[in-house]
């Protein structure tokens, strides 16, 4: 990110650039100091428009939203509903969507399809297909998001299978090894990531990625 916008902001000793790396994100902090507090913001929006016009959709909030409220924002503007079937992050991606007042307009319900029987019982994963290609695989993914879908007629499912550790992993699956998939109308499309570090940080980063899927996809 520093490399991306440090040619804006460096020639400018006021305001100041700050960048702070949470997780699952990057906070970019400007500051001003100005004879009022009108020529402050005037410095700030001058700035700050330069960084958003280069970083343009990675940047999915300009006034410290977090990622679930602006997804919940885009799905009530869109009128869309969603649902999801989630293994590895134990409902954490339903938590996350159910934590702003009003999410009941959007979010439908989902399941924590542990076992491989659940996943077939609860979002229609063909046994066949676990066993041919495990659990943690991408066509395991696709058919929980479109599986969930389907069953709650939901605009949207999301499906999240993958090995948060720290044992369980193998030289092909290895721990951090996740796949989410999202459906809608328009299709599924399915994404594969290698997550370093804990177990609670590789269940955040697939949340936080599955968010950002549904943002990017219903945000134009």
């Amino acid at each position: 990110m520093d490399q991306r916008i440090a040619p804006i902001y460096r020639p400018y000793s006021n305001p100041t650039t700050t960048l702070l790396a949470t997780p699952g994100a990057i906070e970019i902090h400007l500051r001003a100091r100005g004879a009022s507090e009108q020529e402050a913001e005037a410095m700030l929006a001058e700035l700050g428009d330069k960084i958003e016009l280069t970083l343009g959709d990675r940047i999915f909030s300009n006034k410290g939203e977090s990622l679930e409220e602006v997804v919940g924002m885009y799905l009530i503007m869109r009128q869309k509903t969603a649902a999801v079937a989630e293994s590895c992050t134990g409902g954490l991606l339903a938590e996350r969507l159910t934590r702003t007042p009003g999410s009941s307009s959007f979010f439908l319900g989902g399941v924590v399809c542990y076992s491989n029987e659940l996943k077939t019982k609860l979002a229609g994963v063909p046994q066949a297909m676990l066993e041919a290609h495990g659990a943690v695989s991408q066509p395991v993914a696709q058919a929980l998001a479109e599986g969930i879908r389907s069953r709650a007629g939901a605009s949207i499912g999301v499906g999240i299978t993958g090995i948060a550790g720290p044992s369980g992993g193998s030289p092909e699956k290895p721990v951090g090894l996740v796949f989410v998939a999202l459906a809608d109308e328009r299709g599924t499309q399915v994404r594969e990531f290698r997550f370093p570090g804990s177990r609670e940080r590789i269940r955040h980063w697939a949340s936080q990625v599955a968010l950002e899927m549904i943002r990017r996809r219903i945000k134009d």
